[in-house]
């Protein structure tokens, strides 16, 4: 008799135990990243993967091919690549009597739809986008589309990119007005602002361009309008609208801008930007590829009594020993900033010599190395060298 209440306490224990570890496996298998589907075999467990793709790159490689690279393999499940229309594009306006916002039906190709063909690497994780015909250099478009992973997570995405320029011209840095300041011309409110003079020694565009200075970091950058150049042509770059006739002179007409410090029958450029830039003291300037990240050209300036490199300015003075237009970057090699003023500006000694070499088809040596003795501090002169 005793055994049989044993055996029955026994299998009673061991049904608690079976029940327990059902009821166990039940909760963890409803926390625990996976799934399960039914065959005709029975229920069969399949690792749970609910990470969607991660887009890693974006590259524009030439006039008519962009590629993005995700974190795995992909499927191109569809895309649309169209022209980058303002006020439409960046509208976040949505209405509830159109299928799609305003925003939305420009990015996937509502208006502007270009041609494309899209394409994936032999290794699965990277789309070839190919235009049919070529972008236009510096116009901006978007590409709105989707991928999937093999576990079915799709990423939708709107990415922004500007046509290709493949001809960037050599420019060089030849006057630099660091200081700005308000005044009065018979009885009439003026302000003069920063600026920087150009000269291209060779043609070309000046799409994806940009130049930064130091103190001002790349949030405040100036992006260069898609815009051809000619060989030997001087332009300016004003970095302050203030006051009247600050026009930009993208068209023919060059005598359109009536600012001062604005040159007659020379292309002024105007920074929709209204605050100061460029240090008044110390600072580094760069001529920038955005998509290539190369330097053009550089230039420094310091006061006496600085003996290093302040935050900023030394992280663009090492991009300009690395493009080799300066040989170490210390503040020791930067022009001395004396009596600058908003009617005295740095202004480059060798500039007609440099240009008369690129006029005349003579060899000249590009990046063109940097040399204090090749600057100097005088009376303002935007537009004549």
């Amino acid at each position: 008799m005793k055994n049989i209440k044993e055996s029955k306490s026994f299998r009673e224990l061991l049904l608690l135990l079976f029940q327990t570890f059902l009821l166990v496996t039940l909760t963890l298998l409803c926390v625990l990243p996976f799934s399960c589907r039914v065959s005709e075999e029975g229920i069969i467990f399949v690792g749970g993967d609910y990470v969607c793709p991660v887009l890693e790159e974006v590259q524009v490689l030439d006039e008519s091919t962009v590629t993005m690279t995700f974190s795995e393999k992909i499927k191109l499940k569809s895309f649309t690549v169209s022209e980058k229309i303002k006020e439409l594009s960046d509208s976040s306006e949505h209405s509830d009597t159109l299928e799609l916002s305003p925003a939305l039906k420009a990015a996937s190709g509502g208006y502007g739809r270009v041609e494309t063909e899209g394409s994936l690497s032999e290794d699965g994780c990277t789309v070839i986008y190919k235009a049919v015909d070529s972008y236009e250099v510096g116009k901006a478009y978007e590409i709105f589309g989707t991928v999937e992973d093999k576990a079915g997570n799709s990423l939708t995405y709107c990415v922004p990119f500007s046509g290709f320029n493949s001809c960037v011209p050599q420019l060089i840095i030849t006057e630099v007005q660091i200081k700005g300041a308000k005044g009065s011309q018979n009885g009439n409110p003026i302000f003069r602002g920063e600026f920087v003079e150009f000269l291209a020694l060779t043609d070309g565009n000046l799409a994806g361009l940009e130049l930064v200075g130091g103190a001002d970091g790349e949030a405040k950058k100036y992006l260069f309008p898609p815009m051809p150049v000619s060989k030997g042509e001087v332009f300016l770059v004003h970095l302050r609208t203030s006051g009247d006739g600050c026009v930009n002179e993208l068209e023919e007409d060059l005598n359109a801008a009536t600012a001062p410090h604005s040159a007659k029958g020379i292309r002024d450029l105007w920074s929709e930007n209204t605050a100061a830039r460029l240090n008044d003291s110390s600072d580094v300037i760069i001529l920038r590829n955005s998509i290539s990240d190369k330097l053009l050209d550089a230039f420094m300036y310091a006061v006496e009594d600085e003996v290093e490199w302040k935050k900023g300015r030394s992280e663009l003075a090492r991009a300009a020993v690395e493009a080799g237009i300066y040989s170490t970057g210390d503040i020791s090699e930067a022009v001395l900033n004396v009596k600058t003023s908003p009617l005295k500006s740095f202004s480059r000694l060798d500039a007609n010599d440099i240009r008369s070499l690129a006029l005349s088809g003579q060899p000249y040596e590009y990046p063109v190395r940097a040399a204090v003795d090749n600057w100097v501090v005088k009376e303002t002169s935007p537009g004549t060298l």
